[in-house]
């Protein structure tokens, strides 16, 4: 009697996280560095529709009489690993990565990944994000001291006051889509993404950023093609309800 319902709610259910997903990559459109996600669904195993009668004797017999399927669910959440547009900024230590790879950060403690190449430089004259993480070259965090002029170079050298002082070091993943997402357009590793990589060249587009990889056009008909498909479930749950309650009003099942 409820198989109606089952697969209404778990329709429902999926069209909610089609919705959250595309807002959210809405909401990151500016966000540099940012990978847009996609979500995949996957229908449920099919259940057996089983008759159960009792004999004279008191005795059940079971008959299988075919079979139902109870709608899908979302089966998971991936990250869309192609790379953004990339825009001229004019700001020497912004680079942005031509093709695959990531740039390392640490905290001291753990390693972090981006496509973010906004960089800058702190008190002590190491290069680091925004938000005070150290960027990692082939020997560790990248330190300028108190150079006059920091500039960087296609691949990847850091000249201070004419001198190469490191050469950041860029990563990559046996599969990237997999990598856990942080917030702030940062990854880690997983299983499922396999173990950082190091690169054997390293390509940049200086004084430039990468922007996200979000197509507005696209995001904004999967959120209208969700939105509009929830409220269609949403109206057949009313039904499948109503159906049930009748039901349990009439026959008292």
């Amino acid at each position: 009697m409820f198989r109606g319902i089952y697969k209404v709610i778990s329709a429902m259910l999926v069209q909610q996280s089609k919705v959250d997903v595309a807002s959210n990559n809405l909401a990151n459109v500016n966000t540099t560095g940012f990978f847009k996600e996609i979500l995949t669904q996957k229908a449920l195993p099919a259940g057996e529709l089983v008759r159960e009668e009792k004999g004279s004797g008191g005795e059940s017999a079971r008959e299988v009489v075919g079979e139902t399927n109870l709608g899908v669910v979302v089966a998971e959440t991936a990250m869309d690993a192609t790379p953004g547009v990339v825009k001229s900024t004019g700001n020497p230590l912004d680079c942005a990565i031509k093709g695959k790879g990531f740039f390392q950060l640490s905290d001291g403690q753990n390693l972090f990944y981006t496509r973010a190449g906004n960089f800058t430089l702190d008190s002590e004259g190491r290069i680091v994000t925004p938000s005070g993480l150290f960027l990692m070259g082939e020997g560790g965090p990248i330190e300028v001291g108190d150079a006059q002029e920091v500039t960087i170079r296609e691949d990847g050298s850091v000249i201070a006051d004419g001198e190469v002082v490191g050469v950041i070091a860029l990563y990559d993943f046996e599969r990237p889509s997999f990598l856990r997402r942080l917030g702030h357009s940062l990854f880690s590793a997983t299983p499922d993404s396999g173990e950082a990589i190091l690169q054997e060249s390293v390509s940049l587009a200086v004084g430039a950023l990468e922007g996200s990889n979000v197509n507005i056009v696209e995001e904004m008909a999967r959120l209208i093609e969700a939105s509009r498909a929830y409220e269609a479930a949403s109206k057949s749950f009313e039904s499948e309800n109503e159906t049930a309650q009748k039901m349990v009003e009439t026959f008292g099942v």
